[in-house]
This record gives structure tokens, C-alpha cells and sequence, in this order.
């Protein structure tokens, strides 16, 4: 059986965002055929399913998060070493555990796979903001130093390539495996309503889909809409809902876990995701299993398999009164909405079946050859 050593900042058995879903499903996905040790932060909890080297970190005890990410690599290097496991190859989940990804390979002489979730600069393009030094030169360091790079979807292929002069062969697309939902939902709300979810960070596009809402909400005034997630921004979407007159229609909640999203999903008048800025989008994907018709921003990984008005709806959310509009005339039309949530299940299981994306790790990725 091939080992695995994998690094991850995010502890798969404590979610708080998709880079973490995408380490367990993966975990999930192939731990009968891999036998996977995962260097990550404490969880204090145990799986059965996979080895865990658990590293302390507090992230509120530094000054910022370069800072903590540093001290991260330091200690994964330590604990690895100490450990003495024997790996047939490294992975390196994103570019913040890069350091200790590169040292490692290179001190224990393993081939290193690289996941990249998402680029810094993109990021903070998308929300008008300037890289930090430390991250650009991780994402450069990672991008150099992989044997394999792997994204989720053909925007982040074509983005690094751009970014690091990489050729066609040196960046794979595998998206995240799509497991269609099996938890009983029950109805969380009476009224109608538009469900989203993500991290509360600018590129989500929150604060956009906020003043799209509000318009929205002058032509169907019962429509309600229920935000999930957690991160920097909360307040000021909170401050940005009561601005707009809305607060007492918007219901904002924590991260939710597999249950409570799916029954938000179940009863939904459709999921709404406005990323300027998305390298996959596996919250789209959960609702596209789940039958749910979705509503994207216009760029985004999920162009890959959100298909306008056939498995989805695109929507230009920088524009909040074309937005507001055209989300209207597509509520309205609940036939519509039925066939598109209905077409967007068979599609996305389909396309993003885990067999088929297992047999591409273990014949391509995991493998003896490589």
C-alpha cells in the first residue's frame, strides 16, 4: 500500500472552510487503497480512517496570520521528523504549508504533489487588496518545487500556468468528488427564502449580493435570505444588512455541518453564491447534488460546470439592480427552477463521480511510476 505524508493547516475532522472538506473527502475517497498520515493542527478528536500528527497552534496567539502559518511549518517539521514514518510521497494541502512540504521532500528525498486551492493574488485582486510578500513567495516556492500540481478546476490550471510559467503537463485538474447526500432534511424556515453559503471573506461577494437583495426585495417582498459561514467579514455584513433596511429579512449563521446544510438546501428557493473570485466552489456543487438550482457569479472554477440556464444561472453581481432583476424573473418561474435543479443532480454526479476521480489518483497521482 502507498503512504502518504499529507499537510494541512485545516484539521479534516474540524471544518471551517473547502479547503478542509476537500482533505477529508479526499481522506474518505481513498483511505482503503492509501495509507495516509496527516500532519495538521490539534482537533482533539480521533479518526480511525487515518494516522494523525497533531501539531499546537494557536492562531490567536500571534500578530498575524504570516506569522502563525511560519510557526505552523516550523513545528510540522519537528513532529514529522520525529515521528521517523516511512512515505512514498509528500502532499502539500495549499500553498501555507509549503516550507515545511519543500524541506521535508528534500530532507527525506520524496516526490512532492501539491494541492493549490486557490492564488493570493487573486484573492486579493478581487478585493481590491495587495498580496503580503510572505504568501507570494510561498505560492512561487510551491509552484517551483512540486513534482505534481494539482487544482480542482481549468480557471486555477490556467491561472497558474500564467502566474508561474508552468506548462500544460505540470498542472492536473481532479475537481472535488461529488457524493450526493443521504441526511434527512427538515424545514428550518416557513417563509421563502434564498439560501448562501462560504467563508466571510471580501472575494465571497456578500456585501454585492446584500444590495442585489435588498432591490430584490422591492419586487417579491416575502423573499427572505440565510447566509452560513464564518470569518473576518461577519461584522461587516451584519453592519451592511442593517444599513440597507434588511437585517429583519437576513438570518446570518456559523458554519453549518453536513445536516443543517442540506436541510437549508432542502427547502431553499435556490442557492445563491456571488464569488468575484472562486477557484472551484464545492458549496455550488453541494447544492447541485442536493437538486437545487444555484446562482454563481460569472467567474469562477465554477464555469467548469454551472452552465447558464441549463445546470445553473450566472449572474453579474457587481451590477446589484441587473442582478436583483434578473433573480427575480428566474424565481418566478418555478418550472424553470425544478428542471434546471433537476438537469444540475445528474449532471454534477455524474461528471464529478468519485470512482472515476479515486482511479485518477491511484493511476496517475499515487502512483509507483510517477
Amino acid at each position: 500500500m502507498i503512504n502518504v505524508l499529507l499537510l494541512s493547516l485545516e484539521n479534516p475532522l474540524l471544518l471551517k472552510s473547502g479547503a478542509g472538506r476537500y482533505v477529508k473527502s479526499h481522506l474518505e475517497l481513498l483511505r482503503n487503497e492509501v495509507s495516509f498520515t496527516v500532519c495538521t493542527t490539534a482537533a482533539g478528536q480521533n479518526s480511525h480512517g487515518w494516522k494523525t500528527l497533531e501539531i499546537p497552534l494557536d492562531l490567536k496567539a500571534f500578530a498575524s496570520f504570516e506569522e502563525a502559518v511560519a510557526a505552523m511549518n516550523f513545528q510540522m517539521i519537528k513532529t514529522v521528523l520525529a515521528y521517523k514514518g516511512q512515505f512514498n510521497f509528500i502532499h502539500a494541502n495549499d500553498d501555507i504549508t509549503a516550507p515545511a512540504a519543500v524541506y521535508l521532500s528534500e530532507v527525506l528525498a520524496l516526490p512532492l504533489i501539491s494541492t493549490v486551492h486557490g492564488l493570493e493574488s487573486g484573492r486579493k485582486t478581487a478585493a481590491g487588496e495587495n498580496v503580503h510578500p510572505y504568501r507570494a513567495s510561498l505560492e512561487r516556492l510551491l509552484a517551483e518545487k512540486s513534482d505534481q500540481i494539482l487544482v480542482l478546476s481549468s480557471m486555477m490550471k490556467t491561472d497558474m500556468q500564467k502566474a508561474f510559467s508552468l506548462s500544460f503537463e505540470q498542472v492536473r485538474v481532479i475537481p472535488h468528488p461529488c457524493i450526493k447526500s443521504r441526511t434527512v432534511k427538515k424545514r428550518m424556515k416557513s417563509v421563502p427564502y434564498f439560501f448562501s453559503c462560504g467563508r466571510f471573506v471580501p472575494e465571497k461577494g456578500f456585501i454585492e449580493w446584500l444590495h442585489a437583495f435588498q432591490q430584490l426585495r422591492k419586487r417579491q417582498p416575502d423573499l427572505e435570505l440565510v447566509i452560513a459561514g464564518e470569518g473576518p467579514l461577519q461584522s461587516g455584513i451584519e453592519t451592511k444588512a442593517r444599513e440597507l433596511g434588511i437585517k429583519e429579512s437576513v438570518t446570518i449563521l456559523p458554519f453549518l455541518c453536513e445536516e443543517e446544510r442540506e436541510s437549508w438546501l432542502g427547502f431553499c428557493e435556490m442557492a445563491v453564491f456571488p464569488s468575484c473570485y472562486e477557484p472551484f466552489g464545492i458549496a455550488a456543487q453541494d447544492s447541485m447534488a442536493a437538486g437545487v438550482a444555484v446562482a454563481v457569479g460569472t467567474n469562477g472554477g465554477w464555469n467548469d460546470f454551472v452552465i447558464d440556464r441549463v445546470t445553473g444561472f450566472q449572474i453579474d453581481f457587481n451590477h446589484p439592480d441587473k442582478a436583483a432583476y434578473a433573480l427575480a424573473e428566474i424565481v418566478r418561474d418555478k418550472e424553470q427552477l425544478l428542471k434546471v435543479g433537476q438537469t444540475a443532480e445528474a449532471y454534477i454526479l455524474d461528471l464529478h463521480d468519485p470512482g472515476y476521480i479515486k482511479n485518477v489518483f491511484l493511476q496517475h497521482v499515487y502512483h509507483t511510476s510517477f
